[in-house]
């Protein structure tokens, strides 16, 4: 998909989907001050040994990219994932409300920024974050579901801070609280609690995070009239998904360009997680846009429409601009004080319509 000139309107994100489940006989609760990442290498495909035939079959089925990788290659990949579950509250706080924080899982710095963010709502609501993939297992949310009904949750708002409401790891999280049958990895065991679980949507169609990308924007421009900016989202595998998310992009961009007076802003996906022949386009297409401003005399700013900064996107992205003129903003979504509005704001949402 090519670029597209910025227009568009704000969109606001709606909530709720609720879900009641049963605590599975004998399941113990998880520790509330116990951080630790769950261990996968007893598991199949997590370094305890390679993963069967099948569970490979079903993941190159299920996840494109894994048709032009080994066995070997797709079992060294999955022992390097670690899923981590973290208690965000003080052990004190108690509340009927819990708030269950949902994340990719990311390299440090990331966490630590991931986890500052759920900080503030930490205090007032029993907190804690599943932070992971959920490729072969559901370990990490389970126990902490279980930590934030040991501090007296009997309502859990279960917070997905993922780009686009549209992506593989969505559906993951979609099958694991049991509200669609159909996995988007492996079929892995799906969380079970007393506790009723409301699922929100991400942040990502809230005008909170054309804020935040306008503010992040500003303070890297200089001379806008002579500045261009390029807005970049790791994105969705699927065409359809993407073309979805580049649409609520497209609003974001607007509001950039409002706020910055920039020449012009676009915005593309690098559909990190696609078949390389598809991130491939997708990147010399940024390249060239990139070269034939900077050939104009246009300073060019790169801003990402992330969860975290200083991450792998970053890396990766880092690589594929190697040798052109740009600035990188290398900010996330999470590290902006702007985004605790939009935690406190998703949260008495799904409440309200309890």
């Amino acid at each position: 998909m090519s670029f597209a000139t910025v227009t568009g309107r704000r969109q606001r994100a709606g909530l709720a989907i609720l879900i009641t489940a049963t605590l599975l006989p004998g399941m113990p609760a998880a520790r509330a001050d116990d951080p630790a990442p769950v261990d996968h290498s007893a598991h199949a495909g997590h370094g305890g040994h390679e993963m069967s035939a099948g569970d490979l079959a079903t993941l190159r089925r299920k996840i494109p990219l894994y048709q032009q990788y080994t066995d070997e290659q797709i079992n060294q990949g999955m022992a390097r994932m670690v899923d981590l579950d973290l208690y965000v509250s003080p052990a004190g706080v108690r509340n009927e409300v819990g708030v269950l924080a949902l994340g990719h899982g990311y390299k440090e710095p990331g966490n630590t920024f991931f986890r500052n963010a759920f900080t503030p709502i930490g205090g007032q609501y029993p907190t804690a974050a599943g932070l992971g993939m959920a490729m072969m297992g559901s370990g990490h949310i389970q126990k902490a579901v279980d930590g934030l009904v040991a501090a007296g949750a009997r309502t859990i708002v279960a917070v997905p801070t993922e780009i686009g409401d549209d992506t593989s790891l969505i559906r993951q999280w979609r099958y694991i609280f049991g509200l669609s049958d159909d996995s988007a990895y492996l079929d892995v065991p799906r969380v079970k609690s007393p506790a009723r679980i409301i699922l929100t949507k991400t942040p990502t169609t809230s005008p909170i995070v054309g804020d935040i990308l306008a503010d992040y924007a500003k303070g890297a421009v200089r001379d806008p009239q002579k500045e261009v900016a390029l807005l970049v989202v790791h994105g969705p595998e699927e065409a359809d998904d993407n073309a979805k998310l580049l649409a609520i992009l497209k609003g974001h961009a607007a509001k950039i360009q409002a706020a910055t007076g920039l020449r012009e802003v676009k915005y593309d996906s690098l559909q990190d997680d696609a078949p390389t022949a598809i991130r491939a386009a997708n990147v010399n297409r940024m390249r060239e846009w990139i070269s034939a401003h900077s050939a104009q005399g246009h300073r060019v700013i790169v801003l990402q429409c992330i969860m975290t900064g200083q991450g792998g996107v970053t890396g990766r992205l880092r690589r594929d601009f190697d040798g052109l003129s740009y600035d990188l903003v290398d900010k996330g979504l999470v590290e902006h004080t702007l985004f605790d509005q939009w935690i406190r704001s998703t949260v008495s949402g799904a409440l309200e319509q309890t």
